[in-house]
């Protein structure tokens, strides 16, 4: 495999878990609700988002549905398909929604570890119900008649390999330039320990991609890195393939999800929900009803989680109960707190991190009676790399972010502004 094909499939990995991780990042990190059942959630919004863009009949399949909502916006064509998707998608959010709601309602008002153990307890419920009863999503056999939107389009091609290569060229160097310009902004912000890391994990990964491909299989293999949303093999004159696709609607998605999170938070809605993580007493004395403000931000939070659950599905084009494990919501605990927790741009970073660490090693070359210790040692690896950062770094990489809206301060009276 190519690095820069490997390097489409992490991302794309870090798109879909980084919302998925911004969800919880919201119950979690903004809002201090423990959800550890997080990924009940992201089941549901993979099946729901399956089950109402399958198509009737699918062979194999002997749940619920599927109502085929792309062949019915299809008349319009290929983009009436893919509204018909996003219909899915967002009947996936919804449901999932509704879920953390009749979760929510019961649960919220307990403490911080019975509500961990509680929704830990629902989640694995949900996914023994979804595995032992056939009936309703085809039980332990899966579904793998997944849409994969606009499948039909790729892969795309311009007309000419030259033009292919030029257009999809230009456009993967804007990427690199706009992550760059990115990069730059996240270094100049961040304290001495900050820039640290950054100035050591950029080079090293610069290296990795880019010089040394191109020692062991030359000047070819630096230009598929380089122009990477080319793809020569994709078709008989090159083009953008389906991969990559589905890599850029992952992303999108993540930028929507990000937008939405952060306009929240930076929000007097927002500064609510963090004087709640604080000390719930003070907005509750000061009217607020707190258990709405939690209940709204643990449906928000599990919607995301649902249309992190929907690409997941057609990035995979297969899913099965067993794909939903609670190590799931423990990996995207991990992620926030390694990232910094109460920071967005923290959880993609402690996502790139982890799934950097956990899928990255698998391409060491190494012999094959060594394989099962290289697969305990990567576990261990993510262990001791996350002993390390919150010994050295107890807020995370990048710590809790700053807001547009500051929590309230004490007046030189001792009393507090309100929230």
């Amino acid at each position: 495999m190519a690095v820069a094909d490997f390097i489409i499939s992490l991302l794309t990995f870090i798109a879909i878990y980084s919302l998925f991780g911004i969800g919880l990042n919201l119950k979690f990190g903004f809002t201090g609700l423990i959800d550890f059942g997080h990924v009940a959630y992201f089941m549901i919004g993979a099946y729901v988002t399956v089950v109402l863009t399958m198509p009737a009949g699918a062979a194999g399949y002997s749940g619920i549905g599927g109502f085929a909502l792309p062949e019915l916006f299809g008349v319009l064509g290929p983009i009436g398909s893919l509204f018909g998707w996003l219909l899915g998608v967002l009947g996936g959010m919804i449901a999932a929604a509704l879920v953390s709601l009749a979760v929510g309602v019961p649960t919220l008002r307990l403490r911080e570890d019975y509500l961990a153990i509680t929704a830990l307890g629902i989640a694995t419920i949900l996914t023994t119900v979804v595995n032992d009863e056939e009936w309703l999503f085809n039980g332990p056999f899966g579904i793998n008649t997944v849409h994969a939107p606009l499948r039909d389009v790729f892969p795309l091609s311009l007309g000419s390999f030259t033009l292919n290569m030029a257009v999809f060229g230009i456009l993967s160097l804007a990427a690199f330039g706009l992550t760059g310009y990115w990069l730059a902004r996240a270094f100049r912000r961040q304290g001495r320990r900050g820039k640290l890391v950054l100035g050591v994990l950029v080079p090293l990964v610069a290296v990795w991609y880019f010089v040394l491909p191109t020692l062991s299989d030359g000047m070819v293999e630096l230009t598929r890195n380089t122009l990477w949303l080319f793809d020569p093999t994709a078709g008989p004159k090159g083009g953008m393939d389906y991969d990559r696709f589905v890599l850029l609607l992952s992303v999108a998605a993540l930028g929507g999800g990000y937008w939405l999170v952060e306009r929240t938070i930076n929000s007097p809605y927002g500064r609510v929900l963090r004087a709640i993580r604080e000390d719930e007493d003070v907005p509750r004395a000061l009217g607020k009803e707190t258990f709405q403000y939690k209940l709204q931000a643990l449906m928000l939070g599990s919607a995301l989680a649902g249309a992190a659950g929907a690409l997941w599905a057609i990035n995979i084009g297969f899913i099965a109960p067993d794909q939903f494990a609670a190590t799931i919501t423990f990996y995207a605990f991990t992620a926030v707190i390694v990232g910094g927790t109460a920071n967005n741009k923290g959880v993609i970073l402690g996502t790139a991190f982890f799934w950097g660490i956990r899928n990255g090693t698998r391409f060491i070359d190494v012999p094959s009676q060594y394989s099962i210790q290289l697969a305990a040692s990567r576990l261990m690896l993510i262990g001791v790399v996350l002993i390390l950062i919150l010994y050295y770094r107890p807020e995370g990489l990048l710590g809790e972010q700053d807001y547009d809206i500051p929590l309230p301060s004490r007046d030189s009276s001792g009393g507090t502004d309100d929230v």
